[in-house]
């Protein structure tokens, strides 16, 4: 399909709906649709350089953890209460400021990592209403312009953190007397990774695209712990659910915030499809290494928001010489009207290189 001008011609920004988290982005009159391109990056056949706003969530409301954390995303608006307990009974402080929520420290559920069978009560994920909930969704789903993520949010280990607090959870990921303890439940929550998996798949089969796990690995300065804990304490673990998406036939991301670059071996060795990551990681050597194997969100740094038209259509040339790659998809992270032509010159860009 060669590229047409006619296909910018008429760009258009799509305003967010921050009420219900959606990102705002550019409609192009391209020869398919922005989710369709998307699906096709995951197959390395896509017809332009997608953008995270061509990405939707999916976080229904059946889910205790989506109004724990305050991130309900799904077709009927929610609009009931946030914040409360989580699928564990973990309670999640509802922070206005922040639109989000968090356990407060310093009154952790687990206190000693060895009474974890004792403590902690997994949840009956068959008694959600999926039913319900799948009836409820379908046109949300499969009426969506843009790629669809389930997201799980609260992944291995900040699961943990949300059962101890920070600094115990990190201490008994490392603690060698306590690992074996720490991997069985890592084990154990994989398992109920896998079923609630199963559960999407079963009540919601193919209608959306697939699954966005969080777990944050890292501050600003770099990780929280080295590459041999994740391969031994994480890795095994995450590779279980990625092995079950991918033999469901979905994709699945993964992110995880903070200067991780040093961690992204551990990623692809983990089964993870794509990485959604912070701007503070040096994605030029990134992407120069292991964009053949990991979907990047990569960020722009040359181009103010306030740039003026010309040097937008520069910035984004520069940009597609180094990501607009058919055979190592990137997306772009960014979105709306700040930096306008400069995703139309990059979607043109990236058209005419990907159809040659």
């Amino acid at each position: 399909m060669k590229f047409d001008n006619k296909e910018i011609e008429n760009a258009k920004i799509t305003y967010p709906d921050m009420t219900q988290h959606i990102r705002g982005g550019i409609e192009f009159d391209s020869p398919i649709s922005a989710r369709e391109n998307l699906r096709l990056a995951y197959q390395r056949e896509q017809l332009w350089m997608p953008a995270t706003a061509d990405k939707n969530w999916f976080c229904p409301e059946i889910i205790p953890d989506n109004t724990a954390r305050a991130f309900v995303i799904q077709g009927p608006k929610y609009e009931g209460p946030v914040g409360g307990d989580d699928m564990f009974g973990v309670y999640w402080e509802y922070v206005p400021s922040a639109r989000g929520s968090i356990v407060r420290p310093g009154n952790p559920t687990l206190t000693d990592i060895t009474k974890w069978r004792e403590v902690i009560k997994f949840p009956d994920v068959d008694s959600w209403d999926w039913e319900g909930s799948a009836k409820a969704n379908k046109e949300y789903l499969i009426n969506n312009p843009r790629y669809v993520n389930v997201c799980i949010f609260t992944g291995w280990f900040e699961r943990l953190i949300s059962f101890m607090d920070f600094g115990p959870a990190a201490y008994a990921l490392m603690n060698r007397k306590t690992k074996q303890d720490v991997k069985d439940l890592m084990d154990a929550l994989s398992d109920l990774w896998i079923d609630i998996v199963d559960h999407f798949h079963k009540y919601f089969g193919h209608d959306f695209e697939g699954f966005c796990f969080h777990d944050d690995w890292g501050a600003q300065d770099g990780p929280f712990f080295n590459e041999r804990i994740v391969r031994e304490m994480l890795v095994p673990y995450m590779r279980r659910v990625t092995d079950r998406i991918h033999e469901l036939g979905y994709n699945c991301d993964l992110h995880s915030c903070g200067k991780v670059e040093r961690l992204i071996p551990c990623m692809i060795e983990a089964g993870w499809d794509a990485w959604d990551g912070m701007v503070i990681n040096d994605y030029h050597a990134i992407y120069a290494e292991y964009g053949d194997q990991l979907i990047m969100q990569v960020p722009v740094f040359d181009c103010p928001a306030d740039a003026d038209p010309a040097t937008q259509i520069e910035c984004a040339d520069r940009y597609a010489e180094e990501y607009a790659n058919k055979d190592k998809p990137a997306c772009f992270a960014g979105a709306g009207a700040p930096i306008f032509d400069f995703q139309k010159e990059l979607y043109k860009s990236s058209r005419i290189r990907f159809s040659e």
